[in-house]
């Protein structure tokens, strides 16, 4: 950056002379190289123009939103000796003028405001500004805390001048809840040595009534043989109270509005310690604020899923990964399943300090969703799979990633199936089928699907079969285990006749649709041939 450099006083006392001719109607005061206002100087030819006074610094002239334009141009004339920028004035918050800083500490060691462009302000009237309210003012107290003097300012503060304060008890401007504080803050200080200072936040109330947050440091100088007092120096903290107490409050909602909420909520820091838990949480964890979420803890979660968990826990405080994860959970109710969702929470500068983790019991939305789903693929008397899955079962196993060998389709049809309906009645029909659906899935090997095609219709979907003649002795071995079979029904011994056909294909050139028809039409050459009670025919 380069280095600024200052007008030469000439120069400045140029610009001095131009700004008293051109502006003869509009306002000029003094500034310290503190950027006080202060007395224009003995000897500084203001010419005709009205004086600024009452107000602290020029930000008490323009309005708040134009501060830190009125700064910066602070800081240019300080630097280059001259600077100017277009403010609001709070005389005329709709109006934009001119307010110039000019460098005169080398005639009159200060600076010099003008604020030109509000001519038309009444004649006689001074320039109306916001008076800049201090943070700190100072109070001297006698050793039973009557107030003695107090700083000018103080009636800015607490709307009570500093002559009206003086001979004031200090505890009659105290809050009414806070007596009890200020009296054991003033008996402490009163008994510690010379010197030593004690500190206490009380509410002081203003002339108007309002509480005001002050932080008072009462300084112990009642030894002091020439002037025996107490100092208080007295901090407005208003703001920071204001903020503390927004905070207190919105913590407050929030942990009303958990305890609502159907779920448990836990938020944990960057170590997995617990900042904050409702109760529905407390009572699903068993953990206590300030323990660690680690495995005295999660020892319920089933052991499968415990990885699960400990991958999210790291994901989240890792990498700041939002997860999802559903677990089981064993309770004094059984087997539970919980949904965690986990996310994280960051600082100011984006680094992960914890995470929120909110906890659902779907146990019941499990179990219908498992319903659903049972329902959806499967048949609800036999349990075998119903005709949709077995159809998609036959195409995965046709085109599945990775087949080689063929598939073999193995149809089933009950013969007399009607008769022993019209004779036994319905639910013996209905015990057939479920007798017939319970051989069939024992006698085929893990990973075949039995599915129930219709109403007396069975089908076995058997992937990876290398020939034909090895899908014929797979139907040769269901002829089989339903001829050992029998079912006793209305005291009688009902065994089960039925025709199958047995169709195979490779994955190269075979169609679902088509295998499953070559095996329709042999189960009908089986029925047609058939001279007992079984019977089987291969596809050719």
């Amino acid at each position: 950056m380069p280095e600024e450099v200052s007008l030469d006083p000439a120069a400045r006392d140029d610009i001095y002379a131009a700004m008293l001719k051109q502006h003869p109607n509009d306002f000029i005061g003094a500034v310290s190289p503190m950027g006080l206002f202060m007395p224009l100087p003995d000897g500084l030819d203001t010419g005709g123009l009205r004086h600024i006074v009452g107000a602290q610094s020029a930000l008490g002239l323009v309005v708040a939103d134009d501060h830190k334009m009125t700064i910066e141009a602070w800081q240019r004339a300080l630097g280059q000796g001259v600077a100017n920028c277009l403010v609001h004035p709070v005389a005329a918050p709709t109006e934009l003028v001119r307010l110039h800083l000019l460098d005169m500490t080398h005639r009159h060691g200060v600076f010099v405001v003008f604020l030109t462009g509000l001519s038309a302000h009444p004649a006689g009237s001074t320039l109306q500004h916001d008076p800049i309210k201090p943070r700190l003012v100072t109070v001297h107290k006698d050793q039973v805390a009557v107030i003695t003097s107090a700083d000018p300012e103080i009636s800015l503060v607490l709307g009570w001048t500093d002559t009206e304060l003086a001979g004031t008890r200090s505890l009659d401007l105290v809050h009414p809840d806070d007596q009890q504080r200020a009296i054991a803050s003033w008996m402490d200080m009163l008994s510690s040595p010379q010197g030593e200072a004690r500190r206490v936040r009380l509410r002081h109330l203003h002339r108007d009534g309002h509480p005001i947050w002050f932080e008072v440091t009462n300084y112990n100088l009642l030894a002091d043989p020439d002037r025996p007092r107490v100092v208080a120096e007295m901090l407005d903290i208003s703001d920071e109270m204001a903020a503390q107490e927004a905070l207190r409050t919105g913590e407050k909602l929030m942990r009303r509005l958990t305890e609502t909420i159907p779920m448990g909520i836990v938020q944990i820091d960057a170590g997995r310690r617990i900042v904050y838990q409702n109760a529905r949480a407390a009572r699903a964890i068993g953990a206590g604020l300030g323990d660690i979420l680690g495995d005295a803890y999660l020892g319920p979660i089933v052991p499968g899923d415990r990885p699960a968990i400990d991958d999210a826990l790291a994901g989240v405080l890792g990498a700041g990964t939002d997860i999802d994860v559903e677990y089981g959970h064993r309770d004094e109710r059984g087997l539970r399943r919980v949904r965690a969702s986990l996310r994280s929470l960051t600082g100011e500068s984006g680094e992960i300090t914890g995470a929120i983790v909110c906890l659902t019991d779907v146990t019941e939305d499990v179990r219908l969703r498992d319903e659903l789903k049972q329902r959806a693929s499967y048949d609800a008397l036999t349990g075998c799979r119903n005709r949709a899955t077995t159809l998609h079962a036959l195409g995965e196993a046709l085109a599945g990633p990775g087949r080689t060998s063929g598939t073999a389709v193995v149809f089933i049809d009950l013969n007399d199936f009607k008769q022993v309906n019209d004779r036994y009645g319905h639910a013996a029909g209905d015990a057939l089928l479920t007798h017939v659906a319970g051989r069939l899935r024992a006698a085929v090997r893990d990973g075949d699907v039995v599915g129930r095609f219709g109403g007396d219709e069975f089908v076995v979907i058997c992937a990876d079969v290398a020939t034909a003649e090895r899908a014929r002795r797979i139907g040769e071995t269901l002829l089989t285990a339903l001829g050992e079979s029998c079912l006793e029904v209305a005291g009688e011994r009902l065994l089960p006749q039925a025709s199958i056909g047995v169709a195979w294909g490779d994955p190269a050139t075979s169609a679902p649709d088509a295998l499953i028809a070559r095996a329709d039409t042999a189960m009908y050459a089986a029925k047609k041939a058939r001279t007992g009670r079984l019977a089987l025919v291969l596809a050719q």
